[in-house]
């Protein structure tokens, strides 16, 4: 379950949203222990909310509690990952289909920016800038889709993906899922719809690869 900002979050969102943050951005990495008294002493906060947000976190499936231990931030299996994998380019094939005639200038051109910015932090290596720069380029699909359950179903995926991609990427799968994310971009822009879908899932397994 996707959890929106809608700027009256609750102490423990806002507290998951924090420790999401901080997994996105790989400094707490799979595999490691969420220690709730440290959190809460670096929020300022009790462990109540720390503990809610760990919960939070577990049915999202980002964390898991393993007995004698405690919270982890969950390590996945290539099935699994896989698995999401696949869901998201479902999800975007469903996007692009009902974002066809919405489209306008306005569209391509955000579209066309956002472009040029992955291929910026492409060229720069920098690839914790780059996945970013790509969560922000699909995402923009879906708003221009305009279907709130594909964007929700998207946001849930997609945080395990973001999870993956932190451990796992190197500068070589940056390049080469850059290369093919240009085909898709362009496919876009150009109006080439079914092209498009079709490089949904070129580009897309390139990050699973």
């Amino acid at each position: 379950m996707n959890r929106v900002n809608h700027g009256k979050e609750s102490l423990p969102e806002k507290v998951y949203h924090h420790l999401l943050q901080q997994i996105l951005n790989g400094v707490i990495k799979a595999g490691e222990k969420i220690i709730e008294e440290d959190v809460a002493r670096d929020l300022g906060t009790s462990r109540a909310p720390v503990r809610e947000a760990l919960y939070l976190l577990k049915v999202d499936g980002i964390a898991e509690r393993i007995p004698r231990i405690g919270t982890i931030v969950k390590d996945f299996s290539d099935k699994e990952i896989i698995e999401y994998n696949d869901a998201v380019i479902g999800l975007l094939q469903s996007a692009i289909e009902q974002s066809q005639p919405k489209w306008d200038d306005t569209n391509r051109h955000r579209l066309q920016v956002l472009g040029d910015e992955a291929d910026e932090a492409c060229r720069l290596e920098d690839v914790q800038l780059y996945q970013s720069r790509v969560e922000q380029l699909i995402t923009h699909v879906f708003i221009v889709s305009d279907n709130k359950a594909l964007m929700r179903f998207y946001k849930e995926a997609n945080h395990i993906l973001m999870v993956f991609a932190q451990v796992k990427w190197t500068r070589e799968t940056m390049k080469n899922f850059n290369r093919e994310l240009n085909v898709f971009t362009s496919s876009l822009v150009e109006g080439e719809f079914d092209d498009a879908k079709k490089a949904v899932k070129v580009t897309l397994d390139q990050g699973v690869i």
